[in-house]
């Protein structure tokens, strides 16, 4: 059972205990962080074009929040702009933007299942992926043998179950081969090309969690900012590995030739993403006994699951 129902390994040689995980929608909580400068939130702009808006949702994805908002607003829901998903299992805490000629305060009050907490004026559209992380808070109930993550902890930075739904690395790799003959939208290209990309990355971290080396630089790495080790997110280019690292990338990944190919020819460039995920501010208090409630930051791109992972054998409600 996971890091993706087992399909790679778990870095924790410690024996994990089960735990429930968003067994009630309550128990999984999410604030998205956008910045952490002294000033809060970008400056106001009066005369900006677009509203950015806070909102606390329940039981409810980004996608059908945006969708939501954009038949409240009566716009297109392309114009719905968001920095990142949420689960629909949880209560979470994101930023929207619309159109600030579209912008209604009451009408987006009367959403179902949404709550304007607060919204500026800015001068531009919130695009993906522009926020610094999120804060969790997770409740935990029937926790077996309960290890408590310390602060900070680092863990093997998977793409997570979220990713890779039920099906959609079998529909992406039929859709890449026949991608020349079957027409999609641009939003479902993009969700395939990202599966098939996470589904590489996870193979190349997942066979050195298995050799132990996934923290750690081996000759020929490439690093981030912090000094650890990258694994590819694979597209047009060539992979900026050397040495012992190249050869292990390339055995890993040799089975995956056509995909890559097909990768390559679908015009997205190569990148990179570090092979380790850190918690930080990680604060665990126990409720009640076999309850425990945890809280830690996450920067963007990385999956609260996938952390707890490394302590905990998750029976997740949201996956079952």
């Amino acid at each position: 059972m996971n890091p993706v129902d087992g399909r790679w390994p778990v870095a924790a040689t410690r024996d994990r205990g089960r735990a429930l995980l968003r067994e009630r929608v309550e128990d999984f909580r999410v604030v998205e962080i956008l910045e952490a400068s002294a000033e809060g939130l970008f400056p106001s702009n009066r005369h900006g074009g677009h509203v950015w808006m806070r909102l606390r949702k329940q039981s409810l994805s980004t996608p059908a929040a945006a969708r939501r908002i954009a038949d409240a607003l009566r716009i297109n829901t392309a114009d719905v702009g968001y920095a990142g998903l949420k689960d629909e299992r949880s209560i979470s805490e994101q930023w929207f933007s619309v159109p600030s000629a579209a912008f209604s305060a009451a009408a987006v009050q009367a959403i179902d299942d949404v709550m304007l907490l607060e919204h500026t004026m800015q001068a531009r559209k919130l695009r993906r992926g522009v926020h610094l992380g999120n804060r969790f808070e997770i409740l935990l109930r029937e926790v077996e043998q309960p290890h408590v993550p310390p602060d900070p902890f680092i863990f093997p930075n998977y793409f997570g179950q979220r990713r890779f739904g039920y099906d959609n690395i079998e529909q992406a790799s039929n859709w890449l081969k026949n991608r020349r003959r079957r027409r999609i939208t641009p939003f479902k290209r993009g969700i395939y090309l990202s599966v098939l990309r996470s589904l590489l990355f996870n193979e190349l971290l997942g066979c050195r969690v298995a050799s132990g080396n996934w923290a750690e630089l081996l000759d020929g790495d490439v690093a981030d900012a912090s000094g650890n080790p990258t694994g590819p997110l694979w597209g047009r280019g060539t992979s900026r590995t050397l040495g012992l690292a190249r050869e292990l990338e390339d055995q890993t990944l040799a089975d995956y030739a056509d995909l890559k190919e097909g990768l390559e020819f679908a015009g997205v460039d190569q990148d990179r993403r570090s092979l380790v995920g850190t918690a930080s501010a990680v604060n665990v208090v126990e409720v009640a006994p076999g309850q425990l409630m945890i809280s830690f930051f996450l920067p963007v791109g990385t999956y609260a699951t996938v952390a707890l992972d490394e302590y905990f054998k998750l029976c997740d409600y949201a996956t079952s």
